[in-house]
């Protein structure tokens, strides 16, 4: 959650999910800010080990996606997403930001 709120990105603890705020630089959503989050749980392991699922709203849509409700309340979905090879060469929340940010660019 530190390394969010260095980032600007407002983050909230809400049960087991930590709920922040990210601006994409393309899409559908390009330039608003969008409510994201993640599981506690997959951020135990971090910085070492990245995330995979990133939460939500209902409303952020997908030509094709693979998704569940777990960890979610009514009206979020979390999103499988590989974030590929991970690479410590800078700042983890920068390369994490930038997947959660592109990710979201492919919202329809």
């Amino acid at each position: 959650m530190a390394d969010l709120e260095e980032e600007g990105c407002k983050p909230v603890r809400r049960g087991d999910v930590v709920r922040y705020n990210v601006v994409p630089a393309a899409g559908l959503f390009a330039g608003q800010c969008v409510l994201t989050g993640v599981s506690v749980s997959e951020i135990q392991g971090w910085p070492a080990i990245p995330p995979h699922w990133i939460h939500l709203q209902s409303e952020v849509t997908f030509l094709s996606t693979n998704h569940d409700s777990q960890d979610c309340p009514d009206g979020w979905r979390r999103h499988s997403r590989d974030i590929g090879q991970w690479v410590m060469d800078r700042a983890p929340i920068l390369t994490w930001l930038s997947h959660v940010r592109c990710v979201i660019g492919q919202a329809i």
